[in-house]
């Protein structure tokens, strides 16, 4: 709930400030305080785990930060300068009982105790997990549906009154779209897409939504609120220039700046965490009525930035010294109306290294020679005559059920790739091309957006079982960790400097921190709901550690910082 400030409010807050009451974790105490408060409810007294999220007027920059077991919290006065702020909360099933903003001074504590009540409207609050975890339904069919929430909640399906025919019309038309569309922004297919009527879905989705009926005949659940450490942690937001921008990506760089590329619009972006300036440029259209915006970005060690142009075919790289931009393209064998570039691998060896979508093939570009090179991602897999030559090996079979989403480099310029339809993660011997598949030991476990540590071992969520997957090419042995939440959808992965994993999903608006030594998760809660997160980057910088994500759905980038 956004909410207002009134100087009747300030009054009540200063005259009851109890200073003892003020400090929530012993971590906090040796900080300045700025604002600090108790949250409780008629339902439980003190609530533990509510997010508290105060914005200044008319800026650009919120801080949230989390209640402690007796509903206490607190912001350092590092984050809030002085200045008018609304504050809103995030538990599910309550609001804030009246609206609430504060006057934060100088050298002052503020004091704002809000009192929570149910809310009136659980729907808007509902994340796609928990959602699945409502409804009705086999696992096969929650599976199907959880698929859905890649590109949307899943809020419009329960809420929808189509019957099975309506079903049947909506997935020919859904099915012509990009994996960029949004609801509010339809972006189509540049090809015509053949459609299998799959009347077995339709007929499930219209027995949970309200095609028959005026209300749910089921029971809406929730996931508990944070609890011990997952309440230890501040997160920071910022909006980013237009409010329907889709950033897929939020990549940090050498200088402490954040990037960011947008799953529509041509562009890339850059972040001033300091102030929350941005500045965006727009990269040249390559095929003008195709889909614009990119799915990656990636920095190599040379400080240049690499954009794959997804839909457009091709591969830009940008200097961020001379603001320019270089592109290399597909070659015209395979730069077809299919053709696709999601994501990109930057070896030490300075090349980059793009998957080629459904020509089960790899390329190569070489800066040094702008040469753009061709490799088989399957072994199973030979290539037709459309190849230019640079293929060196002979495959008999055709492949079947494979499909790569994500890559890395290794410390020797060898590539790995996550076979998402497969189950596999590939490595690809950078010098001559090999390729050896690795299934992972979960089947069908959807292994995607893979990233290799400091001792080149391959991390990679994995999507469909709900698992981090870890495979050591030393020892050609896979680790998996099963995340505590249902549904949460483990996207990407990535260590720290302390070796704990990060990985988040499109379905929770949880940020998961693995230690993988005790295997134990600590699931830290996003302030804004439907997130939709599908990369994680590390700030080794610091200690703590603090992880950046991009929040597609909803135009914001968003800084995680535990306090321990």
């Amino acid at each position: 709930m956004r909410i207002k400030f009134g100087l009747l409010t300030m009054i009540i807050f200063a005259a009851t400030y109890d200073p003892g009451s003020v400090i929530a974790a012993p971590a906090r105490r040796t900080a300045a305080v700025a604002l600090a408060g108790r949250v409780s409810s008629d339902a439980e007294g003190a609530m533990e785990g509510v997010l508290v999220r105060a914005k200044g007027e008319g800026k650009t920059i919120s801080v949230t930060v989390v209640t402690d077991h007796e509903g206490r919290y607190s912001f350092p006065a590092s984050r809030l300068t002085p200045g008018k702020y609304n504050i809103d909360i995030r538990a599910v099933g309550y609001d804030v009982a009246s609206p609430v903003s504060v006057e934060v001074g100088a050298g002052a504590i503020s004091r704002a105790d809000l009192k929570l009540v149910k809310t009136e409207n659980l729907i808007p609050q509902l994340t796609s997990s928990e959602w699945l975890l409502s409804v009705p339904g086999t696992e096969a069919q929650k599976n199907q549906l959880f698929r859905c929430a890649a590109c949307h909640s899943l809020a419009p399906i329960v809420q929808s009154t189509y019957d099975e025919k309506g079903w049947l019309t909506t997935f020919a038309r859904m099915r012509s779209y990009s994996e960029q569309a949004v609801l509010e922004h339809p972006v189509f297919l540049p090809y015509k897409v053949s459609v299998q009527p799959d009347t077995e879905f339709a007929k499930y989705l219209s027995t949970i939504n309200l095609s028959s009926t005026n209300e749910w005949k089921y029971e809406l659940r929730t996931l508990p609120r944070p609890k011990g450490r997952a309440t230890r942690v501040i997160v920071t937001e910022y909006d980013l220039p237009d409010p329907g921008r889709l950033p897929h990506d939020a990549d940090l760089d050498d200088k402490g700046m954040v990037w960011y590329n947008d799953f529509r619009e041509p562009l890339i972006g850059r972040l001033d965490p300091r102030t929350g300036e941005t500045k965006e440029w727009r990269m040249p259209p390559l095929k003008p009525d195709f889909p614009e915006g990119t799915l990656s970005i990636e920095f190599n060690r040379d400080g240049y930035l690499w954009i794959p142009r997804f839909r457009q075919g091709g591969y830009t790289r940008f200097d961020p010294r001379t603001e320019e931009f270089k592109t290399w393209l597909v070659p015209p064998a395979f730069n077809d109306a299919r053709s696709i570039q999601p994501q990109v691998a930057a070896a030490p060896d300075g090349t980059a290294w793009f998957p080629g979508g459904e020509s089960l093939l790899i390329f190569k570009v070489d800066p040094a020679t702008n040469l753009v090179s061709e490799y088989p991602m399957y072994p199973d897999y030979h290539p037709d005559e459309k190849s230019s030559g640079i293929i060196q090996f002979a495959y008999n079979a055709t492949p079947a059920g494979h499909s790569t989403y994500g890559l890395a480099a290794d410390s020797k310029s060898n590539i790995y790739i996550c076979d998402i339809v497969g189950g596999n993660i590939g490595k690809i011997d950078g010098k001559t091309g090999k390729v050896t598949l690795y299934k992972t030991p979960t089947l069908n476990s959807g292994p995607r957006r893979v990233s290799v540590d400091s001792q080149d071992r391959v991390w990679f969520g994995e999507y469909y079982a709900n698992k981090l997957g870890m495979f050591d090419p030393k020892t050609e042995q896979f680790k998996e960790w099963t995340a505590p939440t249902p549904w949460v959808g483990p996207y990407p992965a990535k260590t720290d400097k302390n070796g704990d994993a990060w990985t988040a999903g499109m379905s929770t608006d949880l940020i998961l921190r693995l230690d993988p030594k005790s295997g134990k998760f600590t699931e830290y809660m996003l302030p804004t709901v439907d997130a939709n997160v599908r990369h994680i980057d590390v700030d080794n910088s610091g200690s703590p550690v603090a992880v950046w994500v991009a929040e597609v759905h909803r135009g914001k980038i968003a800084k995680i910082e535990p306090l321990d």
